[in-house]
């Protein structure tokens, strides 16, 4: 069951339909006898007839649009021939304006602002595995601020409806240490759960051999990162978290072993059966 339609008396059905067309953005229709309706999007239909001789018209009692921009609203209905009324002494200014249709109709403009969009379950991450030709790989250490003694994978959030996590992991290493990136094949994705928070899925690409003139060029972006470094994998080990060091570990693997991947994780170890 739904609310299909409102119908209203009119002296002159074919404008007053207009009117509403052109406010709530449908189309008025003509029907059979004059009367005309008007299907906007968002709303039951309106139907206007033509109003019995000796009629008054315009006495339909109040209705209520929610709006997101009062003043915007209110001015473009008033373009159209709506009356502004009397704002009720108990109302708040710029939340609610009573007004009248051409034929007298009162309606109500509400303001009712916008639904943020809901957040992603999960947060996405990309981060790049950067090697050198002595086997070591780059890392990162938040500023204390951020995350005391916390190292990483260079690499950041994916931002949702904007970018890929691959196009992610190019504007995040640009950003955060002044790299090029070129990220090739996708080593891993790990399903990070948290205790408190959203769950993380962390993409881990390919970044290659970073030459000395590469690691020359490092410029870290110094709001959130304190350091980088070129570590041995025992090394990263010791600086890294256990979930991390998992995902660097399963992540040399797959580089390793050339045609495989990505590997699949939970929280840096593979699923369980």
């Amino acid at each position: 069951m739904h609310l299909h339609q409102i119908v209203l008396d009119a002296h002159d059905p074919q404008a007053l339909a207009r009117f509403w067309a052109s406010l709530l953005g449908g189309t008025a229709v003509a029907r059979d006898r004059g009367a005309v309706h008007v299907a906007a999007p968002g709303f039951p239909q309106l139907a206007f007839q033509l109003v019995p001789e000796g009629g008054a018209g315009g006495d339909c009692g109040p209705f209520e649009i929610a709006v997101a921009d009062i003043e915007a609203t209110r001015a473009r209905a008033g373009e159209l021939g709506a009356a502004v009324l009397p704002l009720p002494a108990a109302e708040e200014q710029g939340s609610f304006q009573p007004m009248r249709d051409p034929e007298g109709n009162e309606f109500r403009l509400v303001l009712v602002p916008p639904v943020p969009a809901a957040l992603p379950g999960a947060v996405a991450k990309a981060r790049v595995l950067f090697t050198d030709s002595r086997g070591r790989i780059l890392l990162v250490r938040f500023r204390p601020r951020h995350n005391e003694r916390h190292w990483v994978l260079p690499g950041g959030t994916v931002e949702a409806g904007r970018e890929t996590p691959r196009q992610a992991a190019v504007r995040e290493i640009r950003e955060e240490t002044g790299l090029r990136c070129a990220p090739g094949r996708l080593l891993s994705v790990d399903w990070v759960n948290r205790t408190e928070g959203r769950p993380r899925i962390v993409h881990v690409f390919d970044g290659g051999a970073l030459e000395d003139g590469d690691l020359a060029g490092v410029r870290l972006q110094e709001a959130e990162l304190a350091e980088w470094r070129m570590c041995l994998p025992e090394e990263a080990e010791a600086l890294l978290p256990p979930a991390s060091w998992g995902q660097l570990r399963h992540s040399l693997a797959v580089l390793a072993a050339g045609g495989t991947g990505p590997a699949e994780l939970v929280d840096g170890a593979p699923p369980a059966p």
